[in-house]
């Protein structure tokens, strides 16, 4: 698995990786218009980097994009300025978070599994990310109440990131590990 992080630039460049993408990218604006291609624009970067077939994108029913064609899986993530890409030969999920200090008390309580509950140390920030990243993994999302998700069964790359002032957790995982 390879992860990479960056900073959203307002890069106007599409990458190249098919019309469905380009119409996909074509309709934003703002900032969700620059956090999108920079992290595709990532995506491709890293592509070419590690020497990979590079293919057109398409989308499942739920949304999830994938390369046809390809046996690169890949999932994208952005946050509060940065963004990020996993890349792997299996199924593979990532979440960027930005680090928050405090949580609402019945949302910690509704989002963990007992499991979770057990090795809990206060950083919910890190807990979530891990939870988005099996999430975007499976390509189900969050459905329900993000209980549903048991972290502590699967295993993460994780990285903690200071840039521009504000502070991340990254979290990977990916069905090989």
């Amino acid at each position: 698995m390879t992860v990479k992080w960056a900073p959203i630039t307002e890069t106007e460049t599409i990458p190249p990786l098919g019309t469905v993408l380009s119409e996909h990218l074509g309709g934003l604006h703002g900032i969700v218009k620059y956090a999108s291609y920079s992290v595709w624009n990532l995506l491709y970067q890293t592509i070419q980097e590690n020497g990979l077939p590079i293919g057109d994108v398409t989308f499942t029913d739920t949304g999830k994009p994938y390369l046809l064609d390809s046996s690169i899986y890949f999932s994208l993530s952005h946050s509060h300025g940065i963004c990020v890409v996993a890349i792997s030969d299996h199924l593979v999920g990532v979440d960027v978070e930005i680090i928050k200090t405090s949580y609402p008390p019945h949302l910690i309580e509704r989002s963990l599994r007992d499991a979770e509950k057990a090795v809990y140390d206060g950083d919910f920030t890190r807990i979530w990310c891990r939870k988005e990243a099996v999430a975007k993994m499976t390509g189900e999302g969050i459905t329900g109440y993000p209980d549903n998700i048991d972290t502590t069964t699967y295993t993460f790359h994780e990285q903690q990131i200071k840039w521009n002032g504000k502070k991340y957790w990254l979290a990977a995982t990916t069905v090989a590990d």
